[in-house]
């Protein structure tokens, strides 16, 4: 069975308690690594700099305590492999239903990768209600 790493679980506990569930779920069927939680304003206006992200500090899901986004990637991570970044976001959104379902999560997500400005494939952010 997959499990996180120090660094990826360090990453994850940035994270808002619904998408830590919901990765600790996932994680048990579905190798992936966290790359990021909560991001600083040195690291978001870097991130804005280099346009992997649309928004300076401190406007980003990223930037909030906990952070309301997370990014994942598939592990061993190959960045030109969409359809596992595909898989993965499938398998997160049936986790996260099932824990909704369940009563444990009440988060709904927004996923990067189905945007049309900047496909973020890594990029999970809880939807604003």
């Amino acid at each position: 069975m997959p499990k996180f790493s120090k660094t990826s679980l360090a990453r994850l506990a940035t994270c808002h308690p619904d998408l830590q569930s919901v990765c600790n779920e996932l994680i048990k069927q579905y190798d992936f690594s966290v790359l990021e939680g909560r991001r600083g304003e040195q690291a978001q206006n870097a991130a804005y700099k280099q346009g992997t992200s649309k928004v300076r500090y401190p406007h980003s899901a990223h930037n909030k305590i906990p952070s309301l986004a997370v990014d994942i990637a598939p592990y061993p991570i190959d960045w030109q492999n969409i359809s596992r970044f595909n898989e993965m976001l499938i398998r997160f959104d049936t986790v996260a239903n099932i824990l909704r379902a369940e009563g444990i999560i009440t988060s709904e997500f927004v996923y990067g990768g189905k945007w049309a400005h900047l496909k973020d494939w890594p990029h999970i952010e809880i939807k604003e209600k």
